[in-house]
């Protein structure tokens, strides 16, 4: 079965071709992705009107270099995949009708898939033997929770945020330091050439299980940086506060894991973007001995993880779904979604 991943729930447009059979790994026959970080940036976040034009002028594009690489013709695909929430209204919609359009022309069926649901099955298609239940930490810059996934399509909500995402968390404060947008990824860089015991405090935040919260948290960061102007000139110094600012970060999030997981005795999954912050998983490594996490390229939104999760619901069964789009979608809401209860 050769399946078509379409994602356009944000800003970057990524298809990919994935062949998936029962009982077999899956092969990754060709992915291509565009990221809209240098439209964004003088901006520093996200314009859905001008990220929606861009998914609307890059998807036909990106179909055809995606044949051309794969040496593949709409006629060998079986079935499309494409992410119809949780996202940008205006950036969804944009995929679901170019996924429509082909299945008009050609007759191929489209599976909806849920956009988280496709982070967290990523670990699935990179580790054959990985199988529910396990746990999911899914951080990203718009979403921070924890799932247990008891089954494909059926999911429990352990933790999820309030208010702003861990991703949220790093950027903003990499754009208070001066580091440039999105910059979680170089205030990351900076935090790990830091060494020694820092000076600096920041507040351990939201300790009950039931939610994260990290609005708190980037007020309090504002206010450091705010105070620590003139060390921000130093290097050292620099490295020292952006060390501490990820260690809050990563503090709360390993807080909550370790609670799920004296709750439950199960193999942790660590998705999405955040998920590529080396200091995250060399802590949460010491805190479970089975730790799965995506390679760096499918950590980010990517068309590979929404076939993966399309072909899984065709292998188990499941109904293709209703093509609605959804900005807001929680996982444990597929069970009904699919049929599945």
């Amino acid at each position: 079965m050769l399946v078509l991943g379409i994602e356009s729930s944000c800003d970057e447009t990524g298809l990919a071709l994935l062949r998936v059979e029962v009982d077999s790994a899956p092969i990754l026959v060709g992915e291509v992705l565009s990221s809209q970080v240098a439209l964004h940036e003088k901006y520093g976040g996200v314009v859905p009107e001008l990220a929606s034009r861009e998914h609307l002028k890059n998807l036909p594009i990106l179909f055809e270099e995606l044949l051309d690489r794969t040496n593949c013709a709409i006629e060998d695909i079986d079935v499309i995949g494409v992410t119809c929430g949780p996202g940008l209204k205006g950036c969804l919609l944009v995929g679901v009708t170019f996924a429509q359009g082909l299945s008009s022309s050609s007759g191929i069926p489209i599976v909806a898939v849920n956009h988280i649901e496709g982070h967290i099955l990523s670990a699935q298609m990179h580790y054959p033997d990985l199988r529910p239940p396990y746990l999911a930490l899914v951080v990203s810059g718009g979403h921070t929770e924890i799932i247990l996934v008891e089954a494909i399509g059926q999911y429990r909500c352990i933790c999820r945020t309030q208010d702003d995402a861990a991703g949220e968390a790093f950027d903003k404060s990499a754009n208070l330091m001066g580091l440039g947008y999105p910059g979680g990824v170089d205030l990351a860089n900076l935090a790990d050439a830091f060494l020694g015991k820092s000076r600096f405090t920041l507040p351990r935040v939201a300790r009950e299980i039931e939610s994260f919260s990290f609005s708190g948290l980037k007020t309090a960061i504002a206010s450091l940086v705010r105070k620590e102007v003139i060390a921000l000139q130093d290097h050292n110094e620099r490295a020292e506060i952006a060390w501490t600012i990820q260690d809050s970060i990563v503090d709360a999030l390993l807080y909550k894991t370790r609670k799920a997981l004296d709750l439950y005795d199960v193999p942790l999954v660590i998705c999405g973007g955040v998920s590529a912050n080396q200091e995250l998983q060399r802590r949460l490594r010491q805190l479970c001995a089975n730790v799965f996490v995506p390679p760096l390229k499918h950590c980010v939104d990517n068309g590979a993880m929404i076939a993966y999760a399309a072909a899984c619901h065709i292998i188990e069964g499941h109904s293709y779904g209703h093509l609605d789009i959804h900005s807001r979608w929680p996982v444990e809401m597929l069970k009904d979604f699919y049929g599945l209860s």
